[in-house]
Parts: C-alpha cells; structure tokens; sequence
C-alpha cells in the first residue's frame, strides 16, 4: 500500500510558483554580437525557463497524488472519506491543464519573439508571457491551496501494512480500546477519560513468536445511520471493511463510558450487519470494576487481566489464513 505520507512533496502556493519561476530566469542573460538577436535569445531563454518550473512543477503534483481511477480498494475509500475522490480528481486535473497551457503559451510567445527585429518588441512579448502564464498558475490557486489541504490530510492516515494479517478493535468510545492495543502492541494511543478520545486510526504491531500482526484501533464507532458517522468515524468504517482479517468487539458491561450495554449489544449487531464476513470476537473490559457473570471473556485492559487470553483467542480467530511461511 503507498504511504502517502512521504510520497506527495510540499504543495507550494501559486505565488510561491510564480516567485520560485521568476527569481530563476532574472538569472539568465544570454550574449549576440547585434542587440536585437542577443535579447531575442534571452526572452526565449527566460521564456522556456519560466515555463519548465510552471509546468515541470504542476506535472510533479499531478504524478505524486495516487492514481484513482476505477479503483475499488481502501486506498480510494480513505481517500474518498478523508477529502473526496471527485474534488481531488477536479484539481488535479486543473493542475494538469495549467502545465499544459503554460507550454502552449510558450510556444505561441517564442514564436512572436523570433519573428520580430525590434528589440523593445521582443523584451515586450516576453513580458506579455509572463503576464500570461501568471493568470494561469493564479487561477489553479484555490486547486492547489486544496491539494495541499489533502496532502497534510493524507499525512494523519496511518501507514497500513497489508501484508499483514489485521486485528481491528471495535466498540463504543470510552470502552478501553486504545488501552488495549497499548498492552498488546508498541503503540502508543492517547488515553483518557472520556469520550471521543481517539481522534484518528492507531496501528500497532503485535509480536506473536515469529509472527507480526497489525492491530488497528479504530475511532469510536457511534450507533446512528452509516450516512449520518463523521469523517473520523467513517475511516473507522473503511479499516473495518478492507483490513479486518478479524475483530476485536469490546463490550464495557460497567457503562462507565457513557453508554448502556443495550446500547452497546445493538452496535454490535450494526457492525455484524455491515461486515458479516468478518469473524468478531466479543470481549467484556474493566472486570476490575465488575464481572457481569455472562461466559463472554473478560479482561481489564487498565490492569491487564485476561489480555493475554483475549490475544489467544483472537489469534486463532486468523489461524487459518495464516501462510505457512512467518510474516513480517
């Protein structure tokens, strides 16, 4: 899977464009033994520079963003839940017509240079270029203020592996799921006391004898309409659907996070019902609180009790896809 993180590069401004493109041809100077054919050269020359960063630099965005036409998978999924699928393709696309009119302008502007015998005329047109090709890049402005909205989008999305077997936690917020993946994984989630405390998706690894496995703990998924879930929930949705190998479900039979265990048994028939290819594993938290007494497992992801058993049995809830060869 690409890691968009390091792939996409720093997303100038058009003004930056245009200053980066400028500054470079005020250094070029060219010589002739007549006036007129010495500037001649020197307005093409600037002219082919300014037009080699305008267009050079639209054409690096353009092939840095992933490619998503008729892609069906989690990459154009998160994309499409974190800033959209259509507005991205829009400025991208706009992005590409403006490499292009900049390299057309050129050719129409070098043309008007070589045919003239008036050195004010030449050093004119050459301006008229620059006039010309600014307009361009200014009006691409808003498309690349945009991209660089994704790009620093793209850079809180996690760098999944998915090579690796994955182990999604689910569940209302507040119920130890990111507690949790800290006990069985190097990750590091911020945990606290109340709701919504994961703000995005954690992934951590957990190390299995041999074997790795990339756990996910996804953002509380809230118990309404799928059209209704925020974006945040909505990427919940998407690592559930395109990475879940098998899931974690934790029930918090104390309701100290906030919601009711009727609340909590109906989301987890919401989640059954949207990925019923996925095998679930139903788990009760905080046992250092209370012991409901029902034969679900049980555990205390603040103290560790009955973690290493919940592994165990999620562990063998993957067992028959694992390969025969130790995945790393």
């Amino acid at each position: 899977m690409q890691n968009l993180r390091k792939r996409i590069p720093t997303i100038l401004t058009s003004d930056e464009i245009l200053d980066k493109a400028f500054r470079k041809v005020n250094k070029i100077d060219k010589v002739g033994q007549v006036k007129v054919d010495m500037v001649k050269r020197k307005s093409m020359a600037r002219i082919a520079s300014a037009t080699d960063v305008i267009s050079s630099t639209m054409q690096k965005y353009v092939k840095s963003f992933p490619s998503i036409n008729a892609r069906d998978d989690f990459l154009a999924e998160m994309i499409e839940v974190t800033v959209g699928i259509d507005p991205m393709k829009k400025a991208l696309c706009n992005l590409d017509w403006a490499g292009n009119k900049v390299k057309e302008l050129q050719k129409q502007y070098t043309s008007k240079v070589m045919t003239t015998t008036s050195v004010q005329t030449a050093d004119t047109i050459r301006k008229a270029f620059y006039g010309r090709a600014s307009s361009v890049v200014k009006k691409v402005g808003p498309d690349l203020k945009f991209l660089a909205y994704a790009r620093d989008e793209f850079r809180k999305v996690p760098d999944f592996n998915d090579t690796l077997l994955t182990l999604v936690i689910a569940g209302f917020p507040n119920v130890g799921k990111s507690q949790f993946l800290r006990q069985v994984s190097a990750a590091e989630p911020i945990v606290a006391a109340y709701p919504f405390t994961t703000k995005g998706i954690d992934v951590g690894i957990h190390q299995a004898g041999y074997r790795r496995y990339q756990v996910i703990d996804t953002p509380g998924l809230l118990d309404r309409d799928i059209e209704d879930r925020n974006r945040i929930e909505m990427q919940a949705v998407t690592a559930l659907k395109h990475l879940a190998n098998a899931v974690l479900f934790i029930l918090d039979p104390s309701e100290t996070c906030g919601y009711d265990l009727k609340g909590q048994m109906h989301l987890l028939e919401v989640v059954r019902g949207l990925f019923p290819a996925v095998p679930i594993l139903v788990v009760e938290n905080k046992i250092d609180l209370i012991d409901s007494g029902s034969d679900r497992l049980k555990m205390s992801a603040t103290t560790g009790q009955g973690v290493p058993e919940v592994m165990t049995a999620l562990l063998e809830l993957v067992k028959p896809l694992e390969k025969t060869d130790v995945l790393f």
